[in-house]
């Protein structure tokens, strides 16, 4: 004969602790699904900095007519797609037009995948007396090493969403080593590391790193003896020419060119690089707009806009950074936008120069 288990009455004071327990059980769980949808749905700004498109760098130049700045900022459709850059062969900078006043214009033209018989003609010459693309760097001069700190502000949809990023540049003349990251409430949401040597060129990356919240750990070699790039997030392996950058150590290499060779900057000049991000290398067009005059926490500062279409097949997002002569040429703000005028701004609001 089995004997029945019997459990202790609760009291009317213990129903109500359990109750109380159960609801605030509850309620936690409430908390956690509508915080788990706020950020599913703040991530999706993150996808600005994907880089399903994004590639390498190595560079020529080309240069368009820049337009004038009485139409509102909007963005960029070109009118076809860029032709493959060939890295055998440089494009050099050919000015065509006088640098415009010190505003800078706001709209970046389209690009147009092909140029004039007489442009051409011209960038052919200019090619056979430059030699190779990365030549363009002869005069490269990296920025001091520094800790940059931003305001990160979102906009999707009308909704706004602020963080923290920041940047650390580290260079001896002979390596560089620079991280970065964008933070939200606290949570780190993406972070990069690129790592290699600095040569007469200037910037030559040997590994680039990139970690996001939803995803592992991505590395990208740069493999110097087999002249190759690999992937750990995909199976490519793809072939260098010199002059290579990645996702983080190309607009330094840009910084090292207009600290080094301030005249090659002119408004309308269209740059070509090849940049190497997590899963592949491609090219890049980077569009000098000119200079804009910008407030910031720093004061008023005179920095040059750049545009960049990430992807010769794509044309969903667009990319600008703004690099301030007065600044060593530091990124003093950088925007992700697409289609749709959802964007993110990295605006710098402090600088630390390590001399």
């Amino acid at each position: 004969m089995s004997e029945r288990l019997s459990f202790p009455k609760l009291t009317q004071t213990s129903r109500r602790k359990l109750g109380f327990v159960l609801i605030i059980l509850l309620l936690s769980v409430i908390a956690h699904l509508m915080l788990i949808e706020f950020l599913k749905n703040e991530m999706k700004l993150m996808n600005l900095l994907d880089e399903e498109e994004a590639e390498v760098v190595s560079i020529s130049l080309q240069t368009e007519t820049p337009t004038k700045a009485s139409a509102p900022e909007k963005k960029i459709t070109p009118a076809a797609a860029p032709a493959k850059a060939q890295p055998e062969a440089a494009v050099a900078a050919i000015p065509v037009a006088e640098a415009p006043a010190a505003t800078a214009p706001e709209v970046m033209p389209e690009v147009s995948s092909a140029l004039s018989a007489n442009d051409m003609q011209a960038h052919d010459k200019q090619a056979e007396a430059s030699g190779s693309a990365p030549a363009l760097f002869e005069h490269a001069s990296l920025p001091p090493s520094a800790e940059l700190a931003y305001d990160v502000v979102g906009v999707r949809n009308g909704g706004r969403m602020t963080g923290r990023g920041k940047i650390s540049w580290r260079q001896d003349g002979q390596h560089y080593s620079l991280s970065g990251e964008a933070s939200y409430l606290l949570f780190t949401l993406f972070t990069y590391q690129s790592k290699g040597d600095v040569g007469s060129l200037g910037i030559m990356p040997l590994i680039y790193a990139e970690k996001r919240i939803t995803h592992s750990e991505t590395n990208t070699h740069f493999n110097r003896d087999s002249k190759t790039i690999s992937f750990s997030a995909s199976t490519r392996v793809q072939p260098t020419h010199g002059g290579e950058q990645d996702r983080g150590s190309w607009l330094w290499q840009l910084a090292s060119l207009g600290r080094g060779d301030p005249e090659k900057f002119v408004p309308g000049l269209v740059i070509e690089m090849v940049v190497a991000g997590a899963k592949e290398a491609e090219n890049w067009r980077v569009y000098v707009n000119g200079r804009e005059n910008m407030v910031t926490e720093l004061g008023n500062l005179s920095a040059w806009r750049l545009s960049v279409i990430p992807g010769e097949n794509n044309f969903e997002k667009q990319l600008d950074v703004w690099l301030a002569p007065d600044k060593e040429w530091y990124p003093v703000k950088i925007r992700h936008m697409d289609k749709n005028g959802n964007s993110i701004d990295m605006l710098l609001t402090q600088l630390k120069i390590k001399n």
